[in-house]
């Protein structure tokens, strides 16, 4: 397969599959005047049948077929060593978030929205034969390579409209966190607080991600490794961000949905909570002081400990964001016959006292955290944890002095 982008005299082969015979000529003379061997499929055993007896070097799969639709055809692909590495790019004319999450949970790597647009689908094609020649080069650039997969897709991006591109971009955001808060009760009030919260917090992200990509494009093949890799990393960095603005809001659906999961374990919770302090502390080794001060003696209890693992490095993430640098923030541990208490106090800005009633609603941000970054489900996800435990928190606050969160949760 050749590596440029732009050569006609690729000999990659590609397997299309779609129950519609329009969309089989459609695409397969336009890859394959494009230089592609192409072969075709009208149903999902078929294209099983031709993909594990020559597995291709790239799927274009249907969703919607009858009798074995798309998410099923790549379950079955993705299951076999002969074509589990073989990249899927999904074809379907719904436009739902759902569907296009559903399509990545299933191994899908892209998804193109029919009707076709031919740039579009002649990119996404090249995108990802050409990362796939790159991933059989070498596995030990499996993260580098992870990272230049964003990067070309940013690219793709910006030739097709960056303007539209990033407005369709927030609208799928927009369908996303709507089907996210579907049972929400307060649904409309929501609903405009969340887009704004989101979107804002994504711009950031995303400009890191568009000007890393055009400085890769443009200058990729004069810089060297490690140059590449500061893009690639910010790249990352980026993403992972925006990951975890999202898996913030499917957590608090889960959890408004009670269908979050609840498993007790007996902790050591004096080692629990030193290795929770110790990953907080060290990136933030420079600028803040983390101590952990635990109550003299073994504390032992049963609690879940992902869930208590999201209460504590929330408060702390808190506590460190609102102090000052060279601020110190101090987690305190202790038991009585009934309970455990965790307190984080910090010397950070405060909370004003008509903010704090409404601290843990979903959203909900203090009124003088002025250009200090965040979306306000912290808190909330914090207090759906302790309420899984049967326990509960407080807070006490002065503005310019600091706060203390206060977590009692019981031990039977």
């Amino acid at each position: 397969m050749n590596g440029n982008l732009e050569s006609n005299s690729v000999t990659a082969n590609i397997l299309v599959v779609d129950d519609k015979p329009d969309n089989l000529r459609l695409l397969s003379a336009l890859l394959g005047d494009r230089g592609y061997k192409v072969r075709r499929a009208i149903n999902g055993q078929l294209a099983l049948n031709a993909a594990f007896a020559e597995p291709p070097d790239l799927i274009l799969l249907d969703i919607m077929m009858p009798e074995m639709n798309g998410y099923e055809v790549c379950q079955q692909l993705k299951s076999d060593p002969r074509t589990n590495p073989v990249p899927v790019i999904f074809l379907s004319a719904l436009d739902d978030a759902f569907d296009k999450v559903k399509a990545f949970e299933v191994g899908g790597v892209d998804y193109i929205t029919k009707p076709f647009q031919f740039p579009e689908v002649l990119a996404r094609v090249e995108n990802h034969l050409n990362l796939r020649q790159l991933q059989q080069q070498t596995e030990e650039q499996k993260e580098q390579l992870e990272s230049l997969n964003r990067d070309l897709e940013a690219k793709v991006e910006a030739r097709t409209a960056e303007l539209k591109r990033k407005n369709a971009a927030l609208l799928q955001l927009e369908v996303q966190l709507r089907d996210a808060l579907a049972q929400e009760k307060e649904l409309s009030d929501m609903k405009t607080r969340i887009i704004t919260t989101i979107s804002h917090e994504y711009r950031t992200p995303l400009t890191t991600i568009a000007s890393s990509a055009e400085l890769l494009e443009a200058y990729r093949h004069k810089w060297d490794e490690q140059k590449q890799l500061k893009h690639f990393n910010r790249i990352q960095s980026a993403i992972k961000h925006m990951t975890n603005l999202v898996e913030e809001v499917l957590f608090i659906n889960r959890a408004e949905s009670e269908k979050l999961d609840f498993y007790p374990v007996d902790l050591n919770l004096e080692k629990f909570c030193s290795e929770i302090v110790e990953e907080i502390q060290q990136p933030n080794r420079e600028k803040y002081q983390v101590k952990f001060m635990p109550d003299a003696g073994e504390v032992n209890a049963q609690f879940d400990a992902k869930l208590l693992r999201q209460i504590l490095t929330n408060l702390l993430s808190n506590a460190i964001k609102y102090s000052p640098e060279g601020g110190v923030v101090e987690l305190h541990l202790s038991r009585d016959p009934e309970q455990v208490v965790f307190q984080v106090r910090d010397e950070g800005i405060g909370i004003p006292p008509e903010d704090q009633e409404k601290l843990f609603q979903s959203f909900s941000r203090a009124s003088n955290v002025a250009t200090i970054q965040g979306t306000g489900l912290g808190l909330s996800i914090v207090q759906k944890c302790v309420e899984l435990h049967g326990g509960k928190i407080s807070v006490d606050s002065q503005l310019g002095v600091g706060t203390t969160f206060t977590v009692c949760l019981p031990v039977s």
